[in-house]
């Protein structure tokens, strides 16, 4: 009697490690997807998250940099240098959905965010990213416009916004903080979208914002460089 409990046990142990295996894979796929949608609900950074893959990236980079930061900082370790070579091992942890949009806009982003973050991170900074994008998210509408169906072009104006901001880190050595993005002019031109004034206007409406989150990563970064060089 007590060998029969004891095989009983034995196969209902068995059977529930093997739904267990099966069951994980699905729980790996659902978790990130829910971990996904927390930023996008995020009390106000979520809309400018939720219309530009982008942004959205850079919210998931940010975090990821700015643990490896710390991670380097207080394991004693030098910097790493701003290549990107030097951050090739941080992954998309939280993984991409084709619901987020542009996958190439999002890895973009990520990468944008992680450069950021781990330099705030080993500097020992406050996270930033949550307020900063709060800052460029102001009056951002949750859907996208009937002239931009899926927000493309405001998502494209924000990842080329963010490329011209960031590209101020060597030449606005006199600028102490970003701009408000209202007065950011909109230089650039969405080339297939010349004479399209409505999704002209979305595209630089997501460039201003992108623009005043690119410098504003360029600043602080050089703030933290210059900090580095005079601590030496």
């Amino acid at each position: 009697m007590v060998y029969q409990q004891r095989d009983l046990r034995l196969r209902n142990f068995m059977l529930n490690l093997s739904a267990f295996r099966v069951l994980l894979p699905a729980m790996c796929l659902v978790l990130p997807a829910v971990a996904q949608e927390i930023h996008l609900n995020e009390a106000g950074s979520g809309p400018i998250q939720s219309r530009s893959a982008f942004a959205h990236g850079y919210r998931h980079g940010y975090e990821e940099g700015y643990h490896q930061g710390n991670v380097d900082i207080n394991m004693g370790r030098d910097p790493r240098s701003q290549q990107k070579a030097q951050f090739h091992g941080l992954k998309l942890k939280l993984g991409y959905s084709a619901g987020f949009g542009s996958k190439h806009s999002f890895e973009e982003g990520f990468q944008a965010g992680v450069k950021a973050g781990y330099a705030d991170g080993y500097a020992g900074h406050a996270f930033r990213a949550v307020d900063s994008l709060r800052l460029v998210a102001v009056a951002v509408a949750a859907a996208s416009p009937p002239e931009d169906p899926g927000s493309i072009y405001f998502d494209q104006g924000v990842a080329v916004g963010y490329r011209d901001g960031w590209g101020q880190k060597e030449s606005a050595t006199s600028a102490t903080e970003a701009p408000d993005f209202r007065s950011v002019a909109c230089v650039a031109v969405h080339p297939e979208k010349e004479r399209d004034l409505p999704a002209q206007a979305s595209y630089c409406e997501g460039y201003r914002r992108g623009y005043v989150l690119g410098q504003a990563d360029a600043l602080a970064l050089r703030r933290d460089t210059s900090s580095l060089e005079a601590s030496k």
